[in-house]
């Protein structure tokens, strides 16, 4: 039978051939990060020191190709072949939150921008007994609603809310694009409004804050990604952290910026933040031209020490952090969860 052996934990682990490695791992109760089980999320990263695996079924922007060049593979799309020799990601640093299935009341839903809303979920119930929600700075969640033909509609959004808000307060809140072809976001101000009843399932995702690291903290944000990463940085500054924290904000129209007034007031409370948002076309006064990635790169030459945290769409994820790995970051110092459309479960995943 092959062997899976993880030097750092002092674990050697028996596995049948062809079995799913994500599988063998939990069975053994290995402390790795797990979320979609399909190849979509990137959350199951870890390092193939030695032998091979056959990896199968998963996107390319969950495991970049550069990533996979420096031996990352994700555990939910590998198959076991022979012998392996495994180093898991950030496993100094390993955070781990029970998935917790909620019942929730729409609070508010407010306008940030031309079609993008705040909504903001107050929690009435659970699974456990009415025990605080808790999850990192950065994760995300699924949230269910029932539409006008009773159909239950599910997405995936990152919490722009922090942590501290939904345990103290049981209070979330997620910004979220409306779109007409969006069969949840759609549903923003008709189906979904004050009062309305939904269902969470979380926290899943990786991109989550390191609150050990000590260096430079990036934030990179396309569009709504800004939600998560105010989370990140909000809870940084909050921490405590006092390495520089910057947050690059970018959008493609000045009619789509929002958030402005957070970050200045970030930027007075605390000297070590800053904050620049980025408009890919006719950037407004106070406002940086060109692409958000771009505009990291210009500033920063030496990420020595740094962690970087994406969030956004998925070929801007792909484009930053392919390139961050391409100037020498190591794949456990940049943080990111794509979010794809929805696929049906590889199969021999669990």
């Amino acid at each position: 039978m092959p062997i899976i052996s993880i030097p750092a934990l002092g674990l050697r682990l028996q596995a049948d051939v062809d079995e799913n490695l994500l599988k063998v791992l939990r069975r053994h109760k290995v402390p790795i990060a797990w979320s979609c089980k399909r190849g979509e999320c990137g959350t199951c990263k870890c390092v193939l020191e030695q032998g091979e695996v056959r990896l199968e079924g998963y996107q390319p922007g969950a495991l970049p190709a550069g990533q996979r060049e420096q031996g990352l593979i994700l555990a939910c799309s590998s198959k076991v072949v022979g012998d392996v020799q495994l180093a898991l990601v950030d496993s100094d640093d390993f955070i781990e939150h029970p998935q917790r299935h909620l019942q929730c009341r729409v609070l508010w839903l407010r306008e940030l921008a031309p079609e993008v809303f705040a909504l903001r979920l107050g929690i009435v119930g659970g699974d456990d007994g009415g025990a605080p929600f808790m999850f990192s700075a950065g994760q995300y969640a699924h949230l269910r609603v029932l539409d006008s033909h009773g159909q239950w509609i599910g997405r995936d959004f990152s919490m722009a809310g922090t942590p501290v808000e939904a345990e103290y307060d049981g209070e979330l809140e997620f910004h979220i694009r409306r779109t007409p072809t969006g069969a949840f976001s759609g549903l923003l101000g008709r189906d979904v409004v004050a009062g309305s009843e939904l269902q969470l399932d979380g926290p899943m995702g990786s991109a989550y804050f390191r609150p050990r690291h000590e260096g430079p903290l990036y934030a990179v944000a396309a569009g709504t990604g800004l939600g998560p990463m105010l989370s990140v940085v909000r809870t940084a500054l909050d921490n405590g952290k006092t390495d520089p924290v910057v947050l690059y904000a970018g959008f493609r129209q000045v009619c789509e910026v929002y958030g402005v007034d957070v970050l200045h007031e970030l930027a007075r409370q605390h000297r070590n933040f800053r904050a620049h948002v980025v408009v890919e076309f006719d950037a407004g006064q106070g406002m940086r031209g060109g692409r958000v990635g771009d505009a990291l790169f210009a500033d920063v030459a030496d990420f020595q020490r740094a962690k970087v945290y994406l969030a956004g769409s998925p070929a801007m994820v792909d484009a930053v952090s392919g390139e961050l790995l391409a100037r020498g970051v190591l794949p456990r110092d940049v943080h990111a969860d794509a979010f794809y459309p929805p696929a049906a479960l590889a199969p021999g995943a669990e």
